[in-house]
């Protein structure tokens, strides 16, 4: 008979895996993923007014950071499926249709892998290095890898030359660029963790704040700029300090969610011709849009990460005044118990003292009165010898 085999060695664990990724949970995380990314893709590519694949924000390039992110690299399956399927209902099944899902995977999981290393991974946007070391690779370093992919789509699919793709490659990259900048950041602070529940003063000002930024925006990049702000007083920088409000004010996911609605109206604005970023050729105002967003976007989140900073330092020293507090009351309570004890010590050395110097007076005397009965004594035994 042939020896059973063991099923608790390595062969059991590997059926473990293959079971548990093929698990109902996981499938429904990628179709989840794959769906998301596909909507994501198109609603990236219904935005491309100028050519094909050049929009003013690539969505699904941050839905792949956050993806890596937040569920490890394990999805990199739905995140290729989705772009392949996006990329397929665009552009049919030509030779390059995989091309564009690959360079989107690799560059998902090139700025999460750099994130999760260099930038404390989804902790990233609690400190203003983080969010500086997540703009660097993230934002500026992944992104570029995808532009080479574009242009060797451009230029081996017959959209253009060589020459005439540089400058739509930086309309790609500023793309992926604002796409991790502001859905990165605002999905994976809105799913990380548990968030501060506003009372209502808060929710007053933060109404208070949103309306007036959509209104400014509404002069700056909406049908208002016609009528109320035709000579083009009211700049885009009139913004900032609603961003910087927020920042300031509120939590980190607070100013990534204005961020994101002075964007989403900047972009409706600037397509329909509104704004200061309205150019004869629509690719400069695409890159103008993008400039000025990414560079706002990033302030903004390094002030949001500067204030929790500090108010986690605040919160820091709190405690440990806190504690010092208590242990210096600690130490107060004890030393005056201390001092009651030495009082209670010194008063009975005080009585012991004056004991002893009764006795010692007393064991004077009756010294002195020995002496005196002895010398008495003394004196009175020779006169017995000389009597008759």
């Amino acid at each position: 008979m042939k020896p059973r085999r063991n099923c608790t060695g390595p062969e059991k664990r590997v059926d473990k895996r293959v079971s548990g990724s093929f698990s109902t949970k996981n499938v429904a995380l990628f179709g989840f993923l794959i769906l998301a990314y596909f909507i994501a893709a198109r609603l990236g590519v219904a935005l491309a007014l100028v050519q094909p694949y050049a929009t003013p924000i690539w969505f699904p390039a941050g839905g792949a950071v956050v993806a890596f992110l937040l569920f490890g690299y394990r999805v990199w399956p739905a995140v290729f499926l989705g772009s392949f399927l996006g990329h397929l209902s665009t552009s049919g099944f030509i030779a390059l249709t995989f091309v564009v899902p690959i360079g989107a995977t690799i560059e998902g999981l090139l700025g999460a892998y750099l994130v999760n290393k260099f930038a404390n991974g989804i902790n990233a946007f609690d400190t203003a290095k983080g969010v500086f070391l997540f703009v660097l690779f993230a934002c500026i370093c992944a992104p570029s890898l995808n532009a080479a992919v574009g242009v060797g789509v451009n230029y081996f699919g017959g959209h253009s030359t060589l020459t005439a793709s540089l400058y739509p490659v930086l309309t790609w990259w500023l793309a992926h660029s604002i796409g991790i900048l502001l859905v990165a950041p605002f999905l994976v602070l809105s799913f990380r963790a548990s968030h501060h529940r506003m009372n209502l003063r808060e929710f007053a000002e933060l109404t208070i704040l949103l309306v007036g930024l959509l209104f400014v925006c509404m002069l700056v990049f909406g049908p208002l700029s016609v009528t109320w702000n035709s000579d083009q007083v009211i700049r885009a920088w009139l913004c900032v300090p609603f961003l910087i409000w927020a920042a300031f004010r509120f939590c980190p996911l607070e100013a990534a969610g204005t961020t994101m609605i002075l964007f989403g109206t900047a972009i409706w604005g600037t397509l329909h011709g509104y704004g200061s970023f309205v150019s004869k050729n629509l690719t400069t105002s695409l890159v103008l849009l993008d400039s000025f967003v990414g560079v706002i976007g990033t302030i903004t989140l390094v002030v949001a990460a500067m204030v929790v900073e500090r108010r986690r330092f605040e919160e820091e020293l709190l405690g440990v005044h806190s504690l010092l507090h208590a242990e210096v009351e600690g130490k107060g309570r004890q030393l005056a118990d201390t001092v009651q004890a030495l009082e209670v010590e010194v008063a009975v050395h005080s009585e012991t003292k004056k004991s002893l110097r009764a006795n010692q007076e007393r064991l004077e005397l009756m010294t002195e009165e020995t002496k005196g009965e002895r010398s008495s004594q003394t004196a009175q035994t020779p006169r017995k010898r000389h009597e008759p």
